[in-house]
């Protein structure tokens, strides 16, 4: 049977290739298992993330899911009859002419390429490199693209005129495009996000983590210009996306004259989900890779406790722990209603508007559910 089958049959039968592509599928996170290179590895992931339950109904709620990207993915092995990658290098970027976009390591190896590190190391010792490729080959689709800073410009401007998306007859402002929760997103488009600027601009594009390296692309709407800003130091990772955001708004100039924007409601899309003002929002929150617990330590503060499967941070590290398993606290401090936010983290409390005892702790990227067990 070549088609994917689900335990949620009902539920997972709903989802369009929109919402995969848009992050609104309810598919969880993260699913890293190791299917090796056959023919049928793919499709035994995509049976298997099929059968996860669903974080919510399709079309719900914002949460990024690679995942997705792997069904996604499948789903062009099926139609084109030739596997992804392979669709990749000869249809998405072989108009490009000569490029350097692939997605297997071999087709990497055959050019100069640029090794990832994962710790900047400590005490004199030298930085150290990621001991392995990004994600199994089944799996690549929801992440495992590389190339050039220059081919993916070359690419993303291919893109933007593939989807025509400064086109009034598909405005990615429009349907196409999804309310996110928090501050971090001006909204999700069909496989890229949507940013506001410092200095007000709207722009388009993604941030990437892989083993060792990180990418961010933006380009402006309506403007031919686009930045593509690739480091091979994983630790900067966070600083990117900003940083291409500064450097676009070097090359548009600054219309706000120095004046803050004005802080956007971080719910504004999912008005039905707020939280009551007297809801517990202390406890534990999981998702496959993640699991969340909440402490309440001051009035208006909150402390988080974040610890990720050894699994997974291997898969962003490459083979390296940084956290050697231990969880990640950070203290927040309330900002408005339950949205809670550090210097480097926000996040915000929502409820399931048919099922106000779902809750859930959303990041402005991935959602995690409450659950009710004896045990933490």
């Amino acid at each position: 049977m070549r088609s994917p089958k689900a335990s949620n049959e009902h539920a997972f039968h709903d989802i369009t290739v929109r919402h995969l592509l848009n992050h609104t599928s309810g598919l969880d996170s993260q699913w890293w298992v190791d299917l090796g290179r056959g023919d049928c590895a793919r499709r035994m992931a995509a049976r298997a993330i099929a059968a996860t339950p669903l974080l919510a109904r399709p079309g719900e709620l914002f949460s990024y899911s690679g995942p997705a990207f792997v069904i996604a993915g499948y789903l062009t092995d099926l139609l084109s009859r030739a596997c992804w990658e392979e669709q990749v290098r000869t249809t998405v970027a072989g108009h490009l002419g000569s490029h350097s976009v692939a997605a297997r390591p071999e087709d990497v190896l055959l050019g100069p390429s640029a090794t990832g590190y994962v710790s900047p190391g400590s005490g004199g010792q030298n930085a150290v490199a990621a001991a392995r490729w990004y994600a199994p080959l089944a799996l690549s689709p929801g992440g495992g693209l590389v190339g050039t800073t220059a081919d993916l410009a070359r690419l993303m401007r291919a893109v933007r005129t593939r989807l025509r998306i400064d086109s009034l007859e598909t405005d990615m402002a429009g349907p196409a495009t999804v309310p996110t929760v928090g501050w971090r997103y001006a909204g999700w488009g069909l496989g890229m996000a949507k940013y506001q600027t410092k200095a007000d601009y709207a722009c388009w594009g993604h941030d990437g983590t892989t083993s060792g390296q990180a990418y961010a692309v933006r380009f402006a709407q309506g403007r031919p210009e686009t930045v593509v800003v690739a480091t091979n130091a994983a630790w900067s990772a966070s600083h990117l996306g900003r940083l291409a955001e500064t450097i676009l708004d070097g090359l548009l100039g600054n219309r706000r004259d120095g004046r803050a924007a004005d802080r956007a409601d971080p719910l504004s899309g999912y008005g039905a989900w707020r939280l009551p003002a007297d809801a517990e929002v202390t406890g534990t929150y999981l998702r496959l890779n993640s699991t969340v617990r909440v402490r309440s330590v001051a009035r208006a503060e909150l402390e988080v406790e974040e610890i990720s499967s050894p699994q997974d941070e291997e898969n962003w590290f490459g083979g390296s722990r940084p956290y050697r398993g231990a969880p990640t606290a950070d203290r927040l401090r309330h900002i408005e209603g339950h949205s809670y936010e550090s210097k480097t983290k926000q996040f915000h409390f929502l409820a399931h508007p048919n099922d106000p005892a779902r809750i859930y702790i959303h990041n402005g990227m991935r959602a995690n559910v409450k659950i009710q067990r004896p045990w933490t």
